[in-house]
């Protein structure tokens, strides 16, 4: 098992950070304003998952090449959005 954890300041639309090939687990919130992640540079606010303020937890299995994960804030300043992935392997 591996553990990531960490911090960034998502302002604009930035890479957040790159979910592992195989199964994991990633927990992530905003605690101080709101966050939209999704897979594309073209994630907006309209398009894409809000990150709440309490942590929660989403499972998955990236495909061979893994997953990046991009966030915005659609202009609202800089957010802050923790996260933690933890992998099967």
């Amino acid at each position: 098992m591996a553990i990531e954890m960490g911090q960034w300041a998502v302002a604009g639309t930035i890479p957040i950070f790159q979910i592992p090939p195989g199964p994991c687990a990633v927990t992530m919130y905003a605690p101080t304003g709101v966050v939209y992640t999704g897979l594309s540079t073209a994630v907006t606010t309209s398009n894409g998952m809000s990150v709440p303020t309490t942590p929660v937890t989403f499972q998955c299995f990236a495909g061979s090449r893994g997953a990046q994960l991009y966030g915005t804030t659609g202009g609202a300043g800089t957010v802050a959005i923790h996260y933690v992935v933890s992998t099967g392997a």
